[in-house]
């Protein structure tokens, strides 16, 4: 009952924020984000669920990575989206690579690559519409409302930044977040 109502609640909550990032009226924090330090956070958290699923998860953090403005709660919330989405959606044996980069362009990128199952564009498009999932083949149960991508682009949008998620059947998805370079508190 505990773990239901728990569940119950991150549902709900999901709902308020898609539904406030809507409604412009989502009341961000903005200051300096180190993200190197939100990825180490999030993996902290995801590792054990990675090993739970047998997926190795690499990072390649520069320590060069200028820190972004940005809210750090909803940054968290992305990464920690994003690193659940690739390890739900990659096979036993896989990996996910999660890093960071910073661009010639002085734009910050957050990315994060799986070696799952991938998706073709017409699913791709799918994914990112609030409750709406790719379907799975027979022998995959994957549970979940079908609000993480809508949710995690909404966040990315609201700290004015660009979410992008290229993915390839078969071969895994990249899912992307770029701060520009307005955004970046390069020395």
């Amino acid at each position: 009952i505990h773990t239901s109502g728990e569940h119950l609640m991150s549902l709900l909550n999901d709902l308020l924020d898609l539904s406030k990032i809507e409604a412009g009226k989502m009341e961000l924090s903005f200051g300096e984000v180190d993200l190197n330090d939100v990825v180490q956070q999030c993996l902290a958290i995801m590792q054990p669920q990675a090993n739970q699923s047998r997926i190795i998860v690499r990072t390649s953090l520069p320590l060069s990575l200028p820190k972004v403005v940005a809210d750090i709660r909803s940054v968290r919330q992305v990464v920690l989206n994003l690193m659940s989405n690739a390890i739900k959606f990659t096979d036993p044996g896989g990996q996910i690579i999660v890093s960071t980069l910073y661009e010639p362009s002085g734009e910050v990128s957050l990315r994060v690559r799986d070696t799952g199952r991938g998706m073709d564009a017409a699913d791709v498009e799918l994914a990112l519409e609030p409750f709406r999932q790719v379907p799975t083949t027979l022998n995959q149960v994957i549970t979940g409302t079908g609000l993480g991508l809508p949710l995690t682009k909404a966040l990315v949008e609201a700290n004015r930044a660009q979410f992008g998620l290229e993915s390839t059947p078969g071969e895994g998805t990249l899912a992307m977040m770029t701060f520009p370079s307005q955004r970046v508190l390069a020395e």
